[in-house]
């Protein structure tokens, strides 16, 4: 990786960093009888973008320190998932009311910061060679996980992190409806990722 590479892989990982720290700081602020810190990990981690942040995080934080690049089909898939996570959130989730404080911050880097940080970082120095249709149907595995994760979850606790997740108000077939929405949007959006490496590479903008 070059300096330029470890510099922004290194600001994206302290993005995710302050986002995490805003955020858990913020849910003791709202939940202050949990128990600190597994409690307030435990309500965070409720959310696809809590977990596609931290992945985010990890990720660029050990090649800013390791000074070298991950896998071309993971680094792609951190891609699409990180942009599913800005989309979604703005055209679904983000409300009319004005968020305050540490709401304000966290989500601002988790939802707009890092879904913008990332696909540059990509497009400018990530090897993107040799990406393949198969890819964009093994990046599934990631929200699938998720999905069945939330559900039990919900199923377990009476809490459901998204409207569109809520198995008490769709029914089984409204929350099946919704995860093929949702899984296709994937599988659509990763093979715009891959034709987008293919021609990237082709022109020899990148490996």
């Amino acid at each position: 990786m070059k300096r330029a590479s470890i510099l922004f892989a290194a600001l994206i990982a302290l993005v995710e960093l302050a986002a995490f720290g805003a955020s858990f700081l913020n849910n003791m602020a709202e939940h202050p009888h949990a128990a600190v810190p597994l409690g307030i990990l435990w309500l965070m981690f409720r959310y696809f973008t809590i977990w596609t942040n931290t992945l985010v995080g990890l990720a660029f934080g050990w090649m800013a320190w390791r000074k070298r690049a991950l896998a071309k089909p993971f680094l792609a898939a951190l891609v699409l998932w990180i942009l599913i996570v800005g989309v979604v959130y703005h055209l679904l989730l983000a409300g009319d009311a004005p968020l305050h404080g540490l709401d304000y911050v966290s989500n601002l880097l988790y939802h707009t910061a890092a879904p913008i940080l990332v696909p540059v970082w990509w497009l400018a120095f990530a090897p993107k060679g040799g990406l393949t249709s198969h890819h964009a149907v093994i990046w599934l595995t990631w929200p699938l996980v998720y999905l069945v994760y939330a559900v039990i979850r919900g199923l377990e606790t009476g809490f459901y992190p998204y409207f569109f997740l809520n198995l008490d108000r769709l029914g089984w077939g409204g929350l099946g409806l919704w995860c093929v929405k949702f899984l296709v949007a994937f599988w659509i959006g990763g093979l715009v990722i891959v034709t987008l490496g293919r021609g990237l590479n082709r022109l020899g903008i990148s490996r």
